[in-house]
């Protein structure tokens, strides 16, 4: 859904939302780079239009952006995270348009829990990014849970955090989640955390399970040529390639980078005009303050 296609209350329901933001936007070039007009309606969507509830959910992100900067995570400091092609954005979209964030538990191959957190966020971006430049909006979430097990499963507390941040920091970006395989151990984890998860969300979350129908599932969501063969797809081998993704990634944060230089350059420019008019208006002032006194002397 596109802004031209919401009612005239919801416009003005994004106008409203914007207003209450707009302070604290205008001062920070990385929160104007956030803040699109597809920004507004998720939000406002994510809280079923109620403006209050919305505006309370925007600034918590806000202030959570400020503090964690994920527009500054660059590539080379969460690199490590992604040797194995544990998680990653897809080399291509799925038949819905979206970007794809793939995940492979099997492949863990970390410990520190805050650095896989930031790359999850990293990814998250990344993913982000392209669904809004490709009008997707969102993408989807595909986890390959071949060779799933208790020493590649994420602890219970990091499932929920990050849990958390999908919900709390970017709501309606999750268009389908297509867990592929999952074992009864997941199972076991997804009855534990499925109570804290948007009833919303939850409808977005398909199984596709063992059985004659895997890959006409897999086939109706994702390009056969384009997904690996244990997936059910016709591509031999293995998908994740780290040097291609290292250059894509140097390229996204290269133009993330620009874009808010750019951002920077202009918030300057305005505020330069700004300064300019606050000083033609004080000298224009202090004209009229003198001719008013030289009346008062001539008198």
């Amino acid at each position: 859904m596109t802004v031209s296609d919401l009612t005239d209350h919801e416009q003005l329901l994004v106008k409203q939302l914007k207003a209450e933001v707009a302070a604290i936007v205008a001062q920070h070039a990385c929160l104007k780079q956030f803040c699109n007009e597809h920004t507004y309606v998720r939000y406002l969507r994510a809280r079923g239009w109620n403006l209050h509830k919305a505006s309370r959910m925007l600034k918590t992100t806000l202030e959570w952006r400020l503090d964690y900067k994920p527009h500054l995570i660059k590539w080379e400091e969460v690199k490590s995270e992604s040797l194995s092609g544990k998680l990653w954005v897809y080399h291509v979209l799925d038949k819905a348009g979206r970007p794809i964030v793939f995940m492979r538990p099997r492949n863990q191959n970390t410990k520190e829990t805050d650095m896989q957190i930031r790359h999850l966020i990293y990814t998250l971006e990344v993913a982000s990014r392209l669904a809004d430049k490709s009008g997707a909006g969102k993408f989807t979430w595909l986890l390959d849970f071949n060779g799933y097990s208790l020493t590649n499963a994420p602890p219970l507390k990091v499932s929920l955090h990050c849990n958390s941040i999908l919900a709390n920091h970017y709501p309606e970006r999750l268009g389908l989640a297509c867990c592929y395989h999952a074992p009864m151990l997941f199972s076991m984890t997804w009855k534990a955390v499925q109570p804290f998860i948007d009833p919303v969300t939850k409808e977005k979350i398909v199984f596709v399970d063992k059985g004659g129908h895997e890959n006409a599932q897999m086939a109706a969501r994702f390009d056969p040529d384009q997904l690996e063969q244990c997936m059910g797809g016709n591509m031999p081998g293995i998908a994740y390639d780290q040097d291609k993704y290292t250059d894509k990634m140097h390229e996204h944060d290269k133009a993330v980078a620009a874009e808010l230089e750019q951002l920077r350059l202009q918030m300057a420019a305005e505020a330069a005009v700004g300064d300019h008019h606050v000083a033609a208006e004080n000298a224009i002032q202090g004209i009229m303050e003198g001719v008013e006194q030289l009346k008062v002397t001539v008198n």
